[in-house]
């Protein structure tokens, strides 16, 4: 290259970045430069765009004795670190706990030496390989993230112990034991090669044993088919990765390697397991396998340990096979005595190379083993369901055998819709069957013996589901339970179903649903949130759009959770409890015809729902009507029935728009703001700081708005809130602090810093600083003015601007701003049309209070309350008074900001003592 080639190289460099990135490659291929120009060009856009090179990386990374400070502090609001528990080559692992869930997890660090030298690639590579498998024995992670240069990610914490931990102290495993967990393996494998991934380090160390099962770990040096080469993390040909004596021949010898150096391992850890001697002893062969091990599955052993991988199995699955031909057979796999489950510190060792944990309950009182759930997509954490469940065939009680095929049949279609349902873990029918086969030929001779008690000995299901036929005239009558096996605890019976004798499809199909309804709705999170679900379930199919409903009305989704919750009332039309919670969503969503609509059709259905249902109907139903006193009365009484619901929430929300904030305060400090509904619900923190405020506890109250920022940081109503006490108490400083941090915040939003501005200047005159919140108030005309300059039409900061002229005392100023928002909003407009009439009261007219127009049944609280305001505005004490009474036994939308909102209309009132005596607290 000659130094005028270095300059127009300097030149192209220096355009092509001036050019968004995806359009340099095709600029630079238009160029008429020569190619190696070109090239060199491309080098340095390609160098320039990287953000993995040295001087990316931190100058000193903390050292493994600063790293757990280090990590202390940057993960100081999500965790608390406990203490470290494990150590390996690339990673340390540290026990903590989480503070959003209050649960001890595993968090798997980086070594910041590691990730210096080699880069983050290999360490995100693991957390790809781990978040693309998803199976009941591989076991999943739940979260990642980089904590102030450090990666990491994150497990949940369990009991059990290693594979390696347990041949220490026992030598070998027992047979059946053993035999389950190379099942467990194997099925783990399947899934692994299926997705692509090799995982090239299947040893003791790398497997948990909890509750009879085994899991699959550490996919560390895991490799993916499809991984581009040159990654940098999969090891080239002729390097040997893994550890010595479980690494296929292939590699050991650093060839290259596929799914079939995995089955190699497993078939070293068989022969371990089942014989006591170590994988270095290889060469003994399999005669020393212990008596009572199946044909087919000693000789799928020796096959697995074949030199050439072509002698090997084909793949995982034809283990799998093997396994399921031999329970199929009369062997069904389980472990009559559990494996010992030693304390919580004994797997710490090995932690460090965890890929990953499946979702575990820890041990119940009573010892009894914790049950298994299924990595995330797969199997719910229950609520009320113990699993996995299991479908017993259903008894024939008709006297006729000719029948008995059926019993087969509805225990075959049930077991199917469980699994396709992904809801529930389900024994698969083959063995389900078998063990209710033994059931009816012991039953023959003792009629004493549970069916339930025999599927969960010879499956391990802790919850079974039987069924009955009988023979009615020349209908059959079919019925079903659903039995927790470890209490005997009835825990639903979904309602009978009756077909003609040749007609049953039907029935099965419809007692099918109801049935996959009521396990669906056991083994939900949400369940405390919904009473009367798990005794009423609906169809499985309703259930659906219920759950869907739910998940888009905690998001506050509102329309389209309206459109789920009436979905599935039309699909079971017997589950009018979905109406119900449809008229809720379409309440927030200001469609207040509609959700009274949607409640008449409820209630004219003629269904009867709990008391609980009952109640909340009432409660919306007078909140509609603005009957205050009665939906008060229903949600306390609902409260009352079902504390771990959202209604002591609703009693609360119901109590401040009565001006009742001790009553709303303990409603909902009797709530866990970190459990059940009120999990990630912001407006808790907003009615916290509401009740605060009302009961004159500003210090309080800025806590509540501050942990309201900390945990919905994008939420800009917390800025307001947190100013309100801060004005309250005259603290200026502290206002402008927080006002100055928020101009790089957009402003296109109702609660935008104008907004904020607003609600200072308003709470300041209301506590008697008017001096100050003119200030307020002439900054947020001059912030909105500039806004509107940019978008005229902006509705929201019309209406601030409105707002601050008429706090200001410039009614005027402030009528054309409410004027035009009235004429654009129609008749619903009460708030536009309210300060319209106030404005008008102002100047004397003594027709304003016409402006309000004609009041719509749910808003009668806050119309009436613009008509106190304007008899105040009047001098008008007595009506003033009494309208604002009415008021809150109306209940007043929005109450706890209008003291200072509505400040320069009840000032001519203030002092006087019947006045007083109404805004006072009650």
């Amino acid at each position: 290259m000659t130094s005028s080639d270095w300059r127009r190289i300097s030149e192209l460099f220096e355009q092509a970045l001036d050019l968004p990135a995806d359009a340099r490659a095709e600029w630079l291929a238009s160029l008429p430069d020569p190619p190696a120009v070109r090239r060199e060009v491309e080098g340095m856009i390609s160098a320039h765009e990287r953000t993995d090179g040295v001087l990316d990386r931190p100058v000193l990374p903390p050292s493994d004795a600063e790293m757990l400070p280090h990590l202390s502090r940057a993960l100081a609001e999500r965790y608390e670190i406990e203490r470290e528990i494990g150590r390996g080559g690339m990673a340390t692992v540290y026990l903590a706990r989480e503070r959003k869930h209050d649960r001890l997890v595993v968090l798997k660090v980086l070594k910041p030496d590691i990730a210096a030298a080699l880069g983050a690639q290999r360490f995100l590579t693991e957390v790809q390989i781990a978040a693309r498998l998803s199976h009941p024995h591989i076991l999943g992670f739940i979260d990642s993230g980089d904590a102030d240069g450090l990666l990491f990610y994150v497990m949940p914490w369990v009991g059990g112990e290693t594979l390696r931990e347990l041949l220490r102290r026992e030598g070998k495993v027992e047979p059946r034991v053993a035999m389950a967990y190379l099942c467990d393996l194997a099925a783990a494998l399947r899934h692994a090669h299926a997705a692509g991934v090799v995982h090239r380090d299947l040893k003791p160390e790398n497997v948990l044993c909890i509750g009879g099962h085994a899991y699959l770990l550490d996919f560390g040096i895991a490799k993916l088919r499809d991984m581009p080469h040159g990654s940098g993390f999969v090891t080239g040909t002729g390097v040997a990765i893994g550890t010595m004596g479980y690494m296929a021949p292939e590699q050991a010898s650093g060839r290259p390697v596929d799914h079939r150096t995995d089955l190699y391992a497993w078939g070293v850890l068989a022969r371990e397991m089942l014989t006591g001697e170590g994988p270095l002893d290889i060469a003994s062969g399999l005669a020393s396998l212990p008596a009572g091990i199946p044909g087919e599955i000693a000789k799928l052993i020796a096959a697995t340990l074949a030199t050439d991988p072509a002698q090997r199995p084909s793949s995982a699955s034809e283990l799998v096979d093997a396994f399921d031909r031999w329970r199929a057979a009369g062997a069904p796999l389980g472990a009559p005595k559990r494996p010992g489950i030693p304390g919580v510190a004994t797997w710490g060792a090995a932690a460090a190379g965890i890929a990953a944990l499946v979702f575990l309950l820890p041990l119940r009182p009573d010892g009894s083993p914790p049950t298994a759930i299924a990595a995330a997509g797969t199997v719910s954490a229950p609520a009320g369901l113990a699993m996995p469940v299991a479908v017993a065939a259903f008894a024939n009680e008709t006297g006729d055998t000719s029948l008995t095929a059926l019993g087969r049949l509805a225990g075959d279609w049930l077991t199917q819709g469980l699994q396709e349902t992904g809801l529930v873990e389900v024994v698969p029918w083959p063995y389900a069957l078998q063990a209710s086969e033994r059931w009816a030929a012991r039953n023959a001779e003792s009629d004493t013996l549970s069916r339930v008690a025999v599927l969960r000995d010879e499956t391990g299901a802790r919850t079974v589901v039987t069924g009955a036929y009988y023979l009615i005239g020349d209908h059959l009558r079919i019925q079903v339970q659903i039995t927790d096996a470890t209490t005997g605890t009835l825990l639903a019976a979904p309602a009978p179903v009756e077909a003609p004798r040749d007609s049953v499809e039907g029935a099965l199909r419809a007692l099918r649903e109801r049935t996959m309804g009521a396990l669906a709705v056991r083994a939900s999170d949400r369940i405390s949130e919904y009473p009367e679900l798990a005794d009423r379930p609906p169809t499985f199919a309703a259930y659906r759009s219920f759950d869907r409903g739910v998940e888009l009305h905690l998001a506050q989704d509102y329309e389209r959770a309206s459109a789920e919750f009436v979905e599935a009332f039309r699909r079971d039309t017997m589950f009018v409890v979905a109406l119900i919670y449809a008229a809720q969503a379409l309440w927030n969503d200001d469609r207040f015809a509609a959700a009274d609509s949607v409640l008449r059709e409820m209630r004219s259905r003629g269904v009867e729902v709990s008391e609980y249902h009952s109640l909340l109907a009432d409660y919306m139903q007078a909140h509609l009507a603005s009957d205050g006193d009665r939906a008060l009365a229903a949600i306390r009484r609902a409260a009352q029935l079902a504390p771990s619901t959202r209604s002591p929430y609703n009693l609360a929300f119901t109590a401040l728009r009565m001006n009742r904030p001790q009553e709303a305060l303990s409603a909902l400090l009797a709530l866990d703001p970190d459990a059940g509904p009120m999990r990630d619900w912001p407006s808790y923190w907003t009615q916290r700081a509401h009740a605060h405020h009302l009961l004159g506890q500003h210090d309080r109250e800025r806590e509540a708005a501050r942990e309201m920022v900390r945990r919905h940081p994008t939420l800009r109503v917390a800025l307001a809130l947190e100013i309100r006490p801060l004005a309250a108490q005259g603290n200026v400083a502290a206002i402008d602090s927080l006002l100055r941090d928020a101009v790089a915040l957009p402003p296109d939003t109702y609660w935008s810093q104008g907004g904020a501005m607003v609600t200072a200047g308003e709470e300041l005159a209301a506590h008697g600083y008017r001096a100050a919140a003119m200030r307020y108030f002439d900054r947020a005309v001059s912030w909105l003015a500039n806004q509107l300059a940019r978008e005229p039409n902006h509705e929201a900061h019309r209406y601030w601007l409105g707002t601050a002229h008429y706090s200001a005392g410039r009614w005027r100023d402030a009528m054309p701003y409410f004027e035009s928002l009235a004429a654009e909003a129609g008749s619903d407009a009460l708030m536009y049309r309210g300060y319209l009439a106030l404005i008008r009261a102002r100047s004397g007219d003594p027709r304003a209070e016409t402006r309000l127009g004609e009041a719509q049944p749910h808003e009668l609280g806050r119309y009436t309350a613009f008509r106190a305001r304007i008899a105040a505005v009047r001098g008008d004490t007595a009506t003033a008074v009494a309208l604002m009474s009415e008021a809150l036994r109306h209940g007043v939308n929005g109450f706890p900001w209008l003291h200072a909102t509505a400040y320069p209309d009840f000032a001519p009132i203030a002092g006087a003592d019947a006045f007083e005596r109404v805004m006072r607290p009650q």
